[in-house]
């Protein structure tokens, strides 16, 4: 069971679903909500404006990276695989057949088990990736790297420009957009990467993300990139076996709104459902202009890997590769209907279990 805490007050809770929509259950009455987080990460519910700590009975909720950190030199590969069941579980709602895996989530759990390709370390490394696509497709196809540093205490904050992008590279949203140098609290940027490069925080310790267990942390400064109307699209191409089957595209990050996310076939027809219990865009997306690119790029990066979904920016007149992403979602973010996490697995063809 898991409360809000207001002062000595405990008023427990739940979290329901409706379609794609989150509300709190307190004491009977459900409430929309959305999350923030604090400097360090700690989970906090916003109900009307007002930002409310959360609290559990559960260590292992509250705490799941550095539960993992902490247990995992002496786990064996059975007690990874009886975790990976309880955080999908938590998840999704329903314990996977991470023997049998039939739907694209389970398939991504059970490559974080069994596939353990050497050059998945490298091309999960949002830094060191950039080596692999100069090697494959050429180096104007990475944003160019400013600087990179060890450690927080490295950064020399004077020799960056106006703006930029400053990230870790071993897990998803270690970032910080700076788009005025001016208004950056240095310090406040300094206390969040050194929060970032603690050793659990690497993606592993998350959900067993396995690309990143054995990777060298690294702080790096991008050239900071937009569209002409300010926006910044992730146009996000599923390839299996180097052919390039569904996408979606990401937007709307600035609007104020949150993400959305839109779903396509490779004939750029929309598919109807919702991932991640996202929105969908409020504006018609067109095709981009570099869409064939795209698709021909994210074959030749993909073609070693069973499945990995390649991410592109698109500019006037310049085509980026984001990362390559080889467990969307952490394999935790549901499908409404619950049918497209299936439609979805069967292009999933899995490899021999290793060992």
């Amino acid at each position: 069971m898991q409360y809000i805490r207001i002062g000595k007050l405990k008023i427990p809770y739940e979290v329901k679903f409706t379609e794609h929509k989150k509300y709190l259950k307190i004491l009977g009455v459900k409430v929309p909500f959305s999350t923030d987080k604090d400097l360090y990460g700690q989970k906090y519910y916003r109900i009307f404006g007002i930002r409310f700590k959360i609290k559990s009975r559960d260590k292992f909720i509250i705490s799941r990276s550095r539960f993992n950190f902490e247990n995992n030199k002496k786990w064996t590969d059975e007690d990874i695989k009886k975790a990976s069941e309880q955080i999908f579980k938590q998840k999704l709602g329903y314990t996977p057949n991470l023997d049998m895996p039939k739907s694209m989530n389970e398939k991504i759990f059970w490559l974080k088990l069994n596939y353990h390709n050497p050059l998945v370390t490298k091309c999960c490394d949002k830094f060191r990736v950039k080596e692999y696509v100069a090697e494959k497709i050429g180096t104007k196809f990475s944003v160019p790297v400013i600087d990179s540093w060890k450690s927080a205490e490295e950064i020399d904050f004077s020799k960056l420009p106006e703006q930029f992008v400053l990230k870790v590279n071993w897990s998803s949203g270690y970032n910080i957009i700076v788009k005025n140098k001016q208004e950056l609290n240095e310090e406040k940027a300094r206390e969040k990467i050194k929060y970032w490069l603690q050793p659990e925080q690497n993606s592993y310790y998350q959900a067993f993300n396995w690309g990143y267990k054995d990777m060298e942390p690294i702080v790096y400064a991008e050239e900071y990139i937009e569209q002409l109307d300010g926006q910044l699209f992730d146009y996000k191409i599923y390839c299996c076996n180097g052919k390039a089957r569904f996408m979606f595209i990401s937007t709307d990050r600035y609007n104020g709104d949150g993400v959305t996310y839109d779903f396509f076939d490779m004939n750029f027809e929309k598919l109807d459902f919702h991932y991640g219990r996202r929105e969908h865009s409020k504006y018609k997306l067109e095709k981009p202009h570099f869409f064939e690119d795209m698709v021909r790029y994210a074959e030749i990066l993909s073609k070693p890997f069973p499945f990995v979904r390649v991410d592109f920016y698109e500019l006037v007149d310049k085509l980026y590769v984001g990362e390559m992403t080889f467990y969307s979602g952490g394999g935790i973010l549901p499908f409404e209907p619950v049918e497209w996490d299936y439609k979805l697995g069967e292009y999933i063809n899995l490899p021999l279990k290793e060992g």
